[in-house]
C-alpha cells in the first residue's frame, strides 16, 4: 500500500513517518522527502527563502522531478524486497503531488504564462501511480508550526524566519484547502488529525489506528 503522510512544513511527519517504519519493520519502506545532506535541495531551498529572482519555477520543477524520481526508485525496491502491495507498506513523507500546493503560493507573483506552464508540466509528469492510495494529514496552526519549526532546528528556515514570516502564512492559510482538492483530482482517501496539542506519541497511536483500519477495510 503506497500510504502518504502529509502536511504543512513542520507538521510533524518526518517523526511519525519514522515511527510508524518503526512500529511495521520489515513489512514497510519509508520515502523521507529530502536528505539533510542534500546539497543541491539545501542550496535551491537557501535560494528560495532569500527569494533569488526568475528562480521559483526552476525550484518547484526540480522538487517535483527529483521526487518523482525518487519514488520510482523506492517502488522498485519494495518489489525487489518482496513485499506486498496489499499488506505492506510504502510510506511515503509527502508525496510528490503536494509540491503544487508549494507550487500556487511560490508562483502567484509570476505571469499567467508561466503557471499554465507549470500546470501543464505537472499533469504531464505526475501520474496516478505516484500518488497515494490513502493519506494521513496532519493539521496545524501557526503558531504550534512556528514552535515545531524551531524545534526542528533547519538553519536556512530559522535565518531566513522574518523574511519569510508572510509566506509561511499564506501557505499555511492555502495548504489544507489546496490538499483536499489533490485529493479529489487524483481521488484518493485521506484522514485529517489535528496535530495542536498533541504529543508526537498521541498522533502516532491515532494515526495508526487510522492506517489499521484503512488496512482492514481493503481485506473486506
Amino acid at each position: 500500500m503506497l500510504i502518504g503522510i502529509s502536511g504543512m512544513i513542520s507538521s510533524g511527519k518526518s517523526e511519525l513517518s519514522k515511527k510508524l517504519i518503526k512500529h511495521y519493520g520489515k513489512n514497510a519502506l519509508l520515502l523521507q522527502e529530502f536528505s539533510k545532506e542534500d546539497e543541491v535541495f539545501n542550496t535551491m531551498l537557501r535560494w528560495l527563502y532569500e527569494r533569488k529572482p526568475n528562480f521559483d519555477i526552476t525550484f518547484q520543477t526540480y522538487i517535483l522531478e527529483y521526487h518523482l524520481a525518487l519514488v520510482e526508485q523506492i517502488r522498485n525496491k519494495f518489489i525487489k524486497k518482496g513485499l506486498n502491495e496489499q499488506s505492506d507498506f510504502l510510506f511515503l513523507d509527502r508525496f510528490a503531488a503536494e509540491h503544487y500546493i508549494f507550487a500556487s503560493v511560490n508562483l502567484d507573483h509570476c505571469d499567467q504564462k508561466i503557471k499554465e506552464a507549470y500546470d501543464l508540466l505537472f499533469d504531464k509528469l505526475v501520474t496516478k501511480d505516484d500518488i497515494p492510495e490513502y493519506a494521513i494529514f496532519l493539521d496545524v496552526d501557526f503558531e504550534h508550526f512556528q514552535q515545531r519549526l524551531f524545534k526542528r532546528g533547519r538553519e536556512v528556515e530559522i535565518q531566513g524566519w522574518e523574511a519569510n514570516k508572510k509566506y509561511f502564512k499564506k501557505l499555511l492559510s492555502v495548504y489544507k484547502d489546496v490538499f483536499i482538492k489533490i485529493a479529489n483530482k487524483y481521488q484518493f482517501k485521506y484522514e485529517v488529525i489535528d496535530t495542536n496539542n498533541l504529543t508526537e506519541q498521541e498522533v502516532f497511536k491515532i494515526a495508526l489506528e487510522k492506517i489499521e483500519q484503512y488496512k482492514a477495510s481493503k481485506q473486506n
